[in-house]
């Protein structure tokens, strides 16, 4: 109980009611136009679940970790903010490091994230949602989850916009996948990023997709650009190749002359992946030890890191490797596997990771199902015809790869690896509904040239 205090148990429930009530007027004054909005309410209610239960786990069943952590700092630098306002006025525009860290004192609490500046920016956003709570560790947490909400509802829409058939099938993908709620709620990192990805998604589908919004749309994007490169720089690197693929196929979509399309697409290739890889060498020093200079030599040291024996022997071994492209390569069906699909059933070690054991059995029947239905060849197929599909599958093998290279903990990997399930999951139902659109249209063709044969 060292961590709450009585202001969460008084304040925390009103918040709870308000935020709810507030939802849902929002939901009920969009429902008649927009019926994917009956969703609006449920979505939110298990992200608000995930994040009150991973505040609650995090504190009496790990006694302590990332979102603790995170919570103390946004107080201390709250503490600060009435002690010496210029003094975190300093920090929140400079960074925290030891040429400023005696800004805080013993009245204000010292900082446990000061290192590294990717996880100082996390206290940095963390603090503003403590200073509204007052202090208040679960109410914060409740701030923290209904304002990343706003990000995986925007994913969810990008989805629906579209495949409006696929209303529920995107909610289970999207809103309702248990460790996507858990993980991806509370006062966390991954909370953060996995709002960033999806208004990353909606402002590059309103801008170059739809071109809807486009000014609002085209800041957006920006913003999650930005909060990415702050927090996570690797996630740009895996949402730039299905970013690039999606728009140049949606532009050659649009040639009706096959020829002309022959002849421009391999233009439009070499433009869009030379400007691609021009881009991220330009963003280098945006991308800091992420840069493409650093990036293999980083995910050597990480995956060797997490093996490391404090971790208690809950890690996993896809094979020795070296920071070199084709050595890489090689392990990259192990790493998408265990990006994907570990930890395996068998190899749970606690409660809370069976949650993902669980997930992982479900994912691997659904992945062979569709394999067996369609083959290779036939989803290859359906690829051409779905320029999200394509954004989808990419982004979320290539993070699958990514994860599954420089993660060998299995703590690490099941939160590391939400932003995967989504897209992945997502891409399976659209895999599925064109099967059986196809299958329809098959039979339905089979059956009137029956009639016609039978007519004459």
């Amino acid at each position: 109980m060292q961590y709450f205090s009585i202001i969460d148990f008084l304040y925390g429930p009103i918040v709870l009611v308000l935020i709810i009530f507030f939802a849902s007027l929002h939901a009920k004054r969009k429902i008649s136009t927009r019926p994917e909005y009956k969703y609006y309410n449920w979505g939110l209610y298990v992200k608000l679940t995930g994040g009150l239960s991973l505040c609650f786990i995090y504190s009496f069943y790990y006694g302590g970790g990332d979102t603790i952590n995170y919570y103390h700092d946004g107080v201390c630098m709250m503490n600060l903010f009435f002690e010496n306002p210029t003094g975190l006025f300093t920090i929140m525009t400079q960074g925290l490091s030891v040429n400023n860290y005696f800004y805080f004192t013993s009245s204000t609490g010292f900082p446990i994230y000061y290192r590294d500046p990717n996880t100082f920016f996390v206290v940095k956003v963390i603090f503003c949602f403590v200073l509204f709570s007052g202090g208040s560790y679960i109410v914060a947490t409740l701030l923290v989850t209904y304002a990343s909400f706003t990000g995986i509802w925007k994913l969810y829409l990008v989805f629906v916009g579209e495949f409006p058939q696929l209303k529920k099938e995107m909610a289970i993908a999207v809103l309702f996948i248990p460790s996507v709620f858990f993980w991806g709620s509370g006062i966390l990192k991954d909370t953060i990023t996995l709002a960033a990805i999806g208004h990353y998604t909606y402002g590059f589908y309103m801008t170059f997709i739809k071109k809807e919004k486009v000014a609002w749309g085209f800041i957006t994007l920006l913003l999650a650009a930005y909060f990415l490169l702050a927090i996570k720089p690797y996630i740009i690197l895996a949402l730039l190749p299905g970013s690039l693929v999606w728009l140049v196929q949606k532009y050659l979509a649009k040639m009706p002359n096959r020829m002309v399309k022959a002849m421009v697409g391999p233009l439009f290739w070499t433009v869009a992946l030379g400007g691609g890889y021009l881009l991220l060498l330009n963003m280098n020093s945006l991308l800091g030890q992420y840069s493409l200079d650093n990036v293999l030599d980083k995910a050597v040291v990480t995956y060797k890191d997490l093996k490391a024996d404090y971790y208690r022997g809950n890690s996993f071994d896809i094979g020795e490797f070296d920071a070199t492209v084709s050595s890489m390569l090689m392990k990259a069906p192990a790493a998408i596997t265990a990006g994907i699909f570990r930890p395996f059933i068998w190899e749970v070690r606690n409660i809370v990771m069976l949650l993902s054991g669980i997930e992982g059995t479900i994912l691997i029947f659904l992945t062979f199902r569709i394999l067996w239905k369609m083959r290779v060849v036939g989803i290859i197929k359906y690829l051409a015809k779905n320029h999200l599909l394509v954004f989808a599958l990419i982004f979320s093998l290539f993070f699958a790869f990514s994860i599954g290279i420089s993660t060998s903990n299995f703590g690490s990997l099941v939160r590391y690896r939400i932003p995967v399930l989504p897209f992945f999951v997502g891409s399976l139902f659209i895999l599925e509904y064109f099967r059986k659109r196809d299958l329809k249209e098959r039979e339905k063709y089979q059956s009137a040239e029956t009639g016609g044969l039978l007519g004459g």
